[in-house]
């Protein structure tokens, strides 16, 4: 399935949205809430795969710039126009 680079960039946005509405939802509702430690636990989970999907969306980008960058160098280095 094809999903456009949009959806991708957002995907972390996402996850840190999810954490930060778990997180609230425990606090503003206090610890007689029936399940405060599963919101703030679920809450904390989101907030660490937000920065884990961001990492990786991260070190691919740069793979694919050190790729365009190399593929330049590449063309420049047999340039015999100099």
């Amino acid at each position: 399935m094809v999903v456009s680079d949009w959806v991708y960039y957002r995907v972390p946005r996402f996850w840190l949205l999810l954490g930060i509405g778990f997180l609230l939802l425990a606090l503003a509702a206090g610890p007689e809430f029936e399940y405060f430690l599963v919101s703030l636990l679920v809450g904390a989970v989101c907030l660490l795969r937000s920065l884990q999907v961001y990492q990786l969306r991260r070190e691919i980008n740069r793979r694919r710039r050190m790729t365009v960058l190399t593929e330049t160098q590449k063309l420049n280095r047999y340039d015999t126009a100099s």
